[in-house]
């Protein structure tokens, strides 16, 4: 995929403009399996007491909501986005959940993260990283405000499966996918660049060795649903 096509300003505004529908279609398109694949990645973030998550490209906020849920009381998360149409949305179910004390949803960009060194117990992203177009620096500024010894994980799809089932999800991806998306979102476009951002994206392996060249350590991955998705895991040092 060139370069352009993850122009942030693009990005931006492709996000803000299925926004609307964008809770509705990760359900649909996903068979609902997307709510496993969130509760898996936020279960690998660390249990500490009083700890202080951030969820970076949080969107409409389903991971933030995920880790309060899953974590003792006290927990707090900060979710950051640079989409406004998802943080508005963002921002509403978090009021709609009771949690607007304990969620913190900001304007901000993956690359150059708006807090200190040593900040944050943990951080994460799910199904944000591949639309970053600099992901090194994202992944670097991720684990910058991390605490030594914190936690970064990183939820994405992969652009390798099983040799049974690679043809019938490239299949799904390339084909049915766009078809579903623009249908339910009414948006032509955005469902055409996202099936070919999973296909992009570096495998598992390739995609660890970046996250270690970064400076994280005891890097490992969990690959989920047939390798659709996978679970990366760094401390940071």
């Amino acid at each position: 995929m060139d370069k352009a096509a993850k122009d942030p300003a693009r990005i931006q505004s492709m996000f803000s403009t299925i926004a609307p529908r964008y809770d509705l279609l990760n359900s649909v398109l996903s068979m609902g399996i997307d709510r496993y694949w969130r509760r898996f990645a936020v279960s690998r973030l660390p249990q500490v007491e009083n700890a202080v998550f951030l969820d970076v490209a949080t969107g409409t906020c389903d991971v933030a909501l995920e880790i309060i849920r899953r974590h003792p009381p006290g927990t707090r998360v900060v979710g950051v986005d640079f989409s406004e149409g998802m943080l508005e949305l963002g921002r509403e179910k978090v009021r709609n959940a009771g949690c607007g004390d304990m969620i913190d949803v900001r304007f901000a960009d993956a690359t150059s993260l708006p807090f200190e060194d040593n900040t944050f117990d943990g951080s994460v992203i799910a199904f944000g990283i591949r639309n970053v177009q600099d992901y090194r620096q994202g992944i670097r500024e991720m684990a910058r405000v991390v605490k030594s010894g914190g936690k970064e994980v990183i939820l994405e799809f992969t652009s390798v499966q099983s040799r049974f089932f690679r043809p019938l999800y490239r299949f799904y991806i390339t084909r049915a996918l766009p078809f579903i998306g623009e249908m339910v979102s009414g948006k032509k476009g955005a469902y055409k660049y996202l099936p070919l951002s999973m296909l992009d994206f570096p495998s598992p392996d390739n995609f660890s060795r970046t996250m270690e060249e970064t400076g994280l350590e005891q890097v490992k991955y969990y690959k989920l649903s047939f390798g659709i998705t996978a679970v990366h895991v760094g401390t940071v040092k």
